[in-house]
C-alpha cells in the first residue's frame, strides 16, 4: 500500500508539472502573439492608408490605447528577462566548477574503484590487471585492501612489473627503477607466501610477472570494463617519468574512442605478456 501511495504522489507530481510547463508555455505563446500584433499595429500605424484603415476598423491610437500596448510590451519584456534568467542559471549549473571524473590523479583513486567493484560488482568482474612500472606505489595501496579488515574474496589479480634486469640495461628509463622493481618484487611475493593459506580460503588467485619491453602505455584494466591509462613521458632534459595522472575510461562509455582507448591498452598488456615470465602465483 505505501509503495502505490508514492507510486500515486509521483504520478501526481508528474502531471502538476506537466500541466504547470503547458501552461507556462501556453502564456509565452499568447504574449509573444499579443506582442507581435502590437508591432505589426505601431509599424502600420506610421503609414497614413493603413492608419485610418486601423483608426476606422481596428482602434484609434489615444491615450488608453497606448496605455494597453505599454502594459502589453511590459508583459512580454518581463517574461523575455524570466525566461532568460532562467537560461542563464541552467547555463551557470551545467558550466560549473566540478571535478572531472575522467581524470584521477593518484593510484589511491584506482584502489577506491577496485573496492566499489568489489562491493557492488558481479563475482565474474572480480578481475584486476596492472601493467605497473615498479609497483612501489600501487603494491602497498593493494596489500593494504588484500589483507585489511574487509578484505575481498574471489579475485584474480594480475601484476606485471618491469624486470630489474632489463632497467639495467636500459639506457632510456631511469637507472634507480631497477632496485625499486627489485624491492617491490620482493615485498609481493614475501606477502603472497606469507598470506597463501588465507589468500587460498578467499578464492584470491594472485600473480606476478615481470616484463622486459618499454611500457610507454600502462594502468589498470578491471573485469567490468573500467579502464585507468596512464603514459611516459619525456622531460626536458632527456629523461624519462611517468605521466602525473590516469585517464579514466569508464565501463559504461562504449564510445568509439573509448574502444579504441581499450585497444590500445590491450595491445601493451599483450606485448608486456609475451615479454613476462611468471614470478609467484
Amino acid at each position: 500500500m505505501i509503495a502505490v501511495g508514492r507510486g500515486r504522489r509521483r504520478a501526481k507530481k508528474r502531471e502538476s508539472g506537466t500541466l504547470s510547463t503547458r501552461v507556462r508555455r501556453i502564456w509565452e505563446v499568447v504574449t509573444t502573439t499579443l506582442a507581435l500584433l502590437t508591432a505589426v499595429y505601431l509599424v502600420l500605424n506610421t503609414i497614413e492608408p493603413t492608419r485610418m484603415v486601423l483608426e476606422r476598423y481596428v482602434l484609434k491610437l489615444n491615450v488608453e490605447a497606448l496605455t494597453a500596448i505599454v502594459a502589453i510590451m511590459l508583459e512580454v519584456a518581463i517574461v523575455a528577462v524570466y525566461q532568460l534568467g532562467r537560461q542563464v542559471r541552467a547555463m551557470r549549473a551545467e558550466l560549473g566548477p566540478r571535478q572531472d571524473t575522467r581524470i584521477v590523479n593518484d593510484v589511491g583513486a584506482v584502489v577506491d574503484a577496485v573496492k566499489r567493484l568489489s562491493a557492488e560488482g558481479r563475482r565474474s568482474e572480480r578481475t584486476l590487471d596492472v601493467l605497473g612500472l615498479t609497483l612501489n606505489t600501487t603494491w602497498p595501496q593493494l596489500a593494504a585492501w588484500l589483507t585489511g579488515h574487509d578484505a575481498p574474496s574471489h579475485w584474480r589479480i594480475t601484476l606485471y612489473s618491469l624486470d630489474p634486469a632489463y632497467l639495467e640495461r636500459s639506457d632510456e628509463l631511469p637507472g634507480y627503477w631497477s632496485s625499486e622493481a627489485a624491492r617491490s618484487q620482493e615485498r609481493i611475493r614475501e606477502r603472497a607466501e606469507e598470506e597463501a593459506e588465507d589468500l587460498a580460503h578467499r578464492r584470491i588467485k594472485l600473480e606476478l610477472r615481470t616484463y622486459a619491453c618499454l611500457p610507454a602505455v600502462h594502468g589498470f584494466r578491471l573485469g567490468n570494463g573500467d579502464l585507468f591509462l596512464a603514459y611516459l613521458q619525456w622531460t626536458e632534459a632527456g629523461s624519462i617519468r611517468p605521466f602525473e595522472f590516469y585517464e579514466h575510461i569508464p565501463r559504461e562509455d562504449q564510445s568509439a574512442r573509448a574502444n579504441r582507448y581499450r585497444d590500445l591498452f590491450d595491445s601493451w598488456l599483450a606485448r608486456a605478456a609475451t615479454k613476462a615470465t611468471p614470478a609467484v602465483q
